[in-house]
C-alpha cells in the first residue's frame, strides 16, 4: 500500500509538501500541488482519514456496499456477512447505492480513503474501472457479489439464468404458456439485465413454444410504482402465470392479485425469486437462492485475500446454484381441464 513517503519520493518533494498538497494549503504552488497529485494518482495513494495502529497496518474494517437495503435478500446477506466478519475479527461499515452509479463511486472512494482492508459490493455499473484499479493499487481486497461488472476481481454469483429456466420449465410442465416475467433494470450492467430473461426464453425455445417478448417480459426501473404497471400488464395479456424476478416484485404481485380479486393459484399462478420467510407463510413457490452461502463465500474469499499472502492473483469466480421450492401457488392446467 503506497504511503505519503512513496509519493514524496516519486514527486521529489518532502513528506510535509505532500501533506500540504492534500490539505490544499495556500503556501504550496499550483504547479507543486499538481506534481504531488499526479504522483499520488500513479501510486494509487489516498490520504489516510482513519487513525491506524502503529504496530499493525490493518484497520480490521471491511466495507459493504449494497444496492438496495430495502430488499429482504440483501438484508439477509448483510446479516450473514456481518456475523461472519465479526467471528473473524473484523468490523463492518455498511452503505447503500440505491442502484445509483454515482453513489456507488462515492462509496468506493469513501471506503478506500478510510483505509478499509477490503470491500464487498454489488456493482450497479461497469464504469468505474479507474477507481477499481486505484483501490487495487492500495492493496485493498475487493469482492463483487451477485453481479459481475469487473472480470479482474473476485466474484460470487448465483446462476439467475438457471433460476428462471427452472421456474419457466415447471410452469410449462403444468400447462402454462402465457407466462409473464417481471424483472428489474436497476443495474447498468448489460449481462445482469439478461440473466433472467435468457433462462426464460431458453425454456420456451426447448419446448418449441412461441413467445412475444415485448408482451411477456416486463422490465421495471428501480423504485417505481410497480403495482400500476403490473395491473396494466395483467389486464393486457391475461397471463395464467407470473414469475417475479425479486421478492420485492413478488410482494407487489401478491398485492395486485388481492386488489384485482385474483386467487392464487386458482386464477393465476405465481413463482417468486428469493425464498424469504413470508413466502412460506403465504405458500408461494419460490426460486431459492443460497443467501447464507453467498454471504459466507463473499466474506471468506475477501478475508483470504487480505490475510493469505500466497493466494493466487487469478480472480476467483464462485457461481452458486438456485433451487425450486415447491409449495401451492402453481395450478396444474392439465388436471383442471380434465375436471
Amino acid at each position: 500500500m503506497a504511503t505519503s513517503k512513496d509519493v514524496a519520493k516519486l514527486a521529489n518533494v518532502s513528506v510535509s509538501t505532500v501533506s500540504r498538497a492534500f490539505r490544499n494549503d495556500c503556501y504550496i504552488s499550483e504547479e507543486m500541488k499538481n506534481k504531488v497529485l499526479a504522483a499520488a494518482k500513479e501510486l494509487g495513494y489516498t490520504p489516510n482519514l482513519v487513525a491506524r495502529s502503529l504496530k499493525n497496518s490493518k484497520s480490521k474494517i471491511i466495507g459493504l456496499i449494497t444496492s438496495d437495503i430495502d430488499n429482504d435478500f440483501y438484508s439477509v446477506v448483510t446479516r450473514v456477512i456481518e456475523s461472519e466478519l465479526k467471528r473473524l475479527g473484523y468490523r463492518l461499515l455498511i452503505s447503500t447505492t440505491n442502484e445509483s452509479s454515482e453513489e456507488e463511486l462515492e462509496n468506493l472512494n469513501l471506503l478506500s480513503s478510510s483505509r478499509a482492508d477490503g470491500i464487498i459490493f454489488t456493482p450497479n455499473s461497469a464504469r468505474h474501472h479507474l477507481t477499481i484499479d486505484k483501490i487495487k493499487k492500495q492493496n485493498i481486497a475487493l469482492v463483487q457479489m451477485y453481479r459481475r461488472a469487473y472480470k479482474d476481481i473476485d466474484t460470487v454469483l448465483v446462476d439467475d439464468k438457471k433460476g428462471t429456466y427452472i421456474a419457466t420449465n415447471y410452469l410449462i410442465q403444468n400447462g402454462h404458456t402465457n407466462i409473464l416475467l417481471l424483472t428489474t433494470v436497476g443495474s447498468e450492467i448489460e449481462d445482469a439485465k439478461n440473466y433472467k430473461p435468457s433462462g426464460y426464453k431458453q425454456a420456451f425455445k426447448e419446448k418449441n413454444l412461441s413467445l412475444d417478448e415485448n408482451k411477456n417480459i416486463l422490465y421495471f426501473p428501480y423504485q417505481t410504482d410497480l403495482r400500476m404497471m403490473i395491473t396494466q400488464q395483467i389486464e393486457k395479456i391475461k397471463p395464467t402465470a407470473i414469475i417475479a424476478g425479486t421478492n420485492t416484485i413478488g410482494r407487489d404481485v401478491i398485492k395486485v392479485c388481492k386488489e384485482m380479486k385474483l386467487s392464487i393459484p386458482e386464477d393465476i399462478s405465481v413463482i417468486m425469486f428469493d425464498d424469504v420467510e413470508w413466502a412460506s407463510l403465504l405458500d408461494i413457490t419460490t426460486i431459492s437462492q443460497p443467501i447464507k452461502d453467498i454471504g459466507l463465500i463473499a466474506s471468506r474469499t475477501l478475508i483470504n485475500r487480505i490475510e493469505d499472502q500466497n493466494v493466487s492473483n487469478t480472480p476467483i469466480l464462485s457461481t452458486l446454484e438456485p433451487d425450486l421450492i415447491l409449495r401451492n401457488s402453481v395450478k396444474n392446467l392439465f388436471t383442471s381441464k380434465k375436471n
